[in-house]
């Protein structure tokens, strides 16, 4: 999977479960005066609230998977050199 792919997946599940998590704020009013009204929101606040949890949810993911990502070593292709220790003679090695 290329680099591309994963910054879209990535942003793609951002978007789905920000979507998915922030359906309870369209939710309609309650239908008696049971309940009291709440105190005036700003939609910034709303933003930070329903957004914010999310955002960091995928920073920490994305923060752990990079320091638990495996780097693997490819090793130089082999060359003719061939390495003398000092003090020794080539024909001995």
């Amino acid at each position: 999977m290329r680099t591309p792919a994963r910054v879209l997946g990535l942003a793609a599940a951002f978007v789905a479960t920000f979507i998915a998590s922030s359906a309870a704020a369209w939710a309609d009013q309650p239908a008696s005066d049971a309940w009291p009204a709440g105190p005036d929101r700003s939609h910034l606040y709303l933003l930070v609230l329903f957004g914010g949890g999310t955002l960091g949810l995928f920073v920490v993911i994305s923060l752990f998977g990079l320091l638990t990502a495996r780097n693997n070593y490819v090793p130089p292709a082999p060359g003719t050199d061939v390495e003398v220790r000092p003090g020794s003679s080539p024909a001995h090695h």
